[in-house]
């Protein structure tokens, strides 16, 4: 009678280790999936604000594109705000991207990269009519400290 009191405790804590493994892995999967939903959102939006540019808004276009960057890349774009500026309001720009296709590459709870297709419509005074100029981007992410706001640290044009 004791041997059978042994086995149904040590089956019943391998039972709660296991379900406790279980649920463990299962929230950390769900951690993950929402991370990486939020890294691909994020990723697409940033791409789209990054071809959109508006001589009207150039001052707000600008704005938003660098409060989703950060590290090396965000200090290069704020640097060159200066002249991305000049040239929107000399040549009247106005473009407007859309989203063709995103996917993850790779990524984590804190990083991601995510390649993004993205068509944009450009107008100037050279191409009044406007024309389509096609993107793929390579976006590197990171979770920023303290907040679930994704930002971009590494941006590449990809062939």
């Amino acid at each position: 009678m004791f041997t059978k009191v042994r086995i149904a405790a040590a089956l019943l804590i391998v039972v709660a280790i296991a379900s406790g493994y279980a649920g463990y892995s299962w929230v950390k999967a769900r951690e993950q999936g929402a991370a990486r939903a939020a890294a691909l959102a994020a990723a697409r939006q940033f791409a789209v604000d990054f071809v959109s540019i508006n001589a009207a808004t150039v001052d707000q276009d600008l704005s938003r594109v660098a409060l989703g960057a950060t590290g090396e890349f965000g200090d290069e774009y704020q640097r060159g705000m200066p002249t991305v500026r000049a040239a929107v309001l000399e040549n009247k720009v106005e473009a407007g991207g859309t989203v063709l296709r995103a996917a993850m590459v790779s990524g984590d709870a804190d990083s991601a990269v995510v390649l993004v297709a993205v068509d944009a419509t450009v107008k100037n005074v050279k191409t009044p009519q406007g024309r389509v100029a096609h993107y793929r981007i390579q976006l590197d992410l990171v979770l920023e400290e303290g907040s679930d706001r994704w930002r971009v640290s590494k941006l590449l044009f990809v062939g």
